[in-house]
C-alpha cells in the first residue's frame, strides 16, 4: 500500500504533470478530402474563366493566350479532436511519449491550365473600312460628248454589226452616226453602199448627194456615187457628178480625175478628157497610161503635133500592155506618114 500512495502521490505532484503525455490530435480524414475537392473545383473554375475570357476578346488583331491562374495552396486545417479525460490506471504502465508538433500541411497540387491560343476571326473591319472610303471618295462625273465623238461610237459600234453580217443594224448604227456628224465621210460612204447592196437606190443616192454637199471636196464620195451611175448606165449623170475643178493631190484625186477622163473620153467630149489627161500627166508623168489617153483626146482634137508626142511618151514610159504599145506604135506612124505627107505636099 505504501508503494501505491507513493506512486499516486508522485502522478499529483507539479514535476511530473510536465512529463504527462499529450495525446496527439488525429486529423479527420473528411476534413483532408474536402479540401482536395475544394481545391480542385477553384482551379477548374479559374480555368474555364481564362478560356472564357481570350474567345471573347477574339476580336482584337491577335489572339491574347489565355491567363494562368495559379491557386494559391489552401492549407488543410485538421479539427481538433480533444484527449478523453485522462485516467489513472492502477498499474505499472509505460508511457510511450507522442510528438505534439502539428503535421505538416499537405501541398496541395496546383493545377496549370495550358494557355489556349484561340485564333482571331479574319478581320474585315480594316477592308471594309478601306472599301467604304473609296466607295465614298468615287463621284460621278457627266461627260458631254460631242457630234463628232457620238459619231465615231456609233461608226465603231456599226463595224462590230457589219462584220457579224447584221446590216440592218449596221445601217442604223450608221445613220446614227452621219445624223451626228453629216462630215464623217467614212460612215456616209459605206451607209451609201450598203443601201446599194440592198436595192435601196433612191436612198444611197441620197445619202451620197448630202454628203457632197457637207464635203464638196470628198472624193470618196464623188467616186462612189459616180460608180454607181455608171453600172445604172447612167454615164453623163456620173461624168457631172466628177466634173470641176481639182485643188488637191492625192490617190483618190487621181482616181477622179482618170475616171472623168475615161467618160469624158467614151461620150465624145475630147476636149474635156484631153484637159483631164494632161493634169494626169502632170501629176505622174511616169504613167504610160495617161500619156496614151493624151495622145488620143489631142488626136481626135486635131492636135496632133502634142499627139505625136503623146504617143512617143506613152511608149517610153512603160506600164502598158503589149497592145497599148503596139496601139501607140501605129498611131505615132500614122501621124508620121501624115505629117511626111503634108511635106511632100509643100
Amino acid at each position: 500500500m505504501s508503494e501505491l500512495n507513493r506512486m499516486l502521490s508522485d502522478l499529483s505532484s507539479p514535476e511530473n504533470s510536465e512529463k504527462r503525455v499529450a495525446v496527439a490530435p488525429i486529423p479527420s480524414a473528411w476534413g483532408f478530402h474536402f479540401a482536395r475537392v475544394a481545391l480542385a473545383l477553384v482551379a477548374t473554375f479559374a480555368g474555364a474563366s481564362g478560356i472564357a475570357w481570350a474567345v471573347s476578346s477574339g476580336g482584337e488583331r491577335m489572339a491574347l493566350p489565355a491567363t494562368v491562374v495559379e491557386p494559391e495552396p489552401v492549407l488543410a486545417t485538421p479539427a481538433p479532436v480533444f484527449s478523453p479525460t485522462q485516467k489513472v490506471v492502477e498499474s505499472d504502465i509505460h508511457y510511450v511519449a507522442m510528438n505534439t508538433t502539428v503535421p505538416a500541411s499537405v501541398e496541395s497540387e496546383s493545377v496549370n491550365v495550358v494557355p489556349v491560343n484561340v485564333s482571331a476571326p479574319q478581320q474585315k473591319v480594316s477592308f471594309e473600312q478601306q472599301t467604304a472610303k473609296q466607295a465614298a471618295s468615287l463621284s460621278v462625273e457627266t461627260i458631254e460628248l460631242t457630234g463628232a465623238q457620238l459619231a465615231e461610237l456609233a461608226y465603231e459600234k456599226a463595224q462590230k454589226q457589219a462584220q457579224r453580217g447584221d446590216t440592218q443594224k449596221a445601217v442604223a448604227l450608221l445613220q446614227d452616226a452621219v445624223k451626228y456628224n453629216p462630215n464623217h465621210v467614212a460612215a456616209t460612204n459605206q451607209l451609201a453602199g450598203l443601201l446599194y447592196g440592198r436595192n435601196q437606190w433612191r436612198d444611197a443616192e441620197n445619202v451620197l448627194r448630202k454628203g457632197i454637199q457637207s464635203n464638196p471636196n470628198a472624193a470618196t464620195l464623188k467616186l462612189t456615187l459616180a460608180r454607181m451611175y455608171q453600172q445604172s448606165g447612167r454615164e453623163e449623170s456620173a461624168l457631172n457628178v466628177l466634173a470641176g475643178p481639182v485643188d488637191l493631190f492625192d490617190q483618190e484625186q487621181v482616181r477622179v480625175v482618170s475616171m472623168r477622163a475615161g467618160l469624158a473620153q467614151k461620150l465624145g467630149k475630147n476636149l474635156e478628157a484631153r484637159e483631164s489627161y494632161q493634169w494626169l500627166t502632170e501629176q505622174e508623168p511616169m504613167d504610160g497610161r495617161w500619156w496614151l489617153g493624151l495622145g488620143v483626146s489631142a488626136e481626135k482634137t486635131g492636135a496632133t503635133s502634142d499627139a505625136e508626142k503623146a504617143y512617143a511618151n506613152a511608149v517610153k514610159s512603160g506600164g502598158l500592155s503589149n497592145a497599148s504599145v503596139s496601139f501607140a506604135r501605129q498611131r505615132l506612124a500614122y501621124l508620121h506618114s501624115l505629117k511626111q505627107e503634108a511635106n511632100d505636099g509643100r
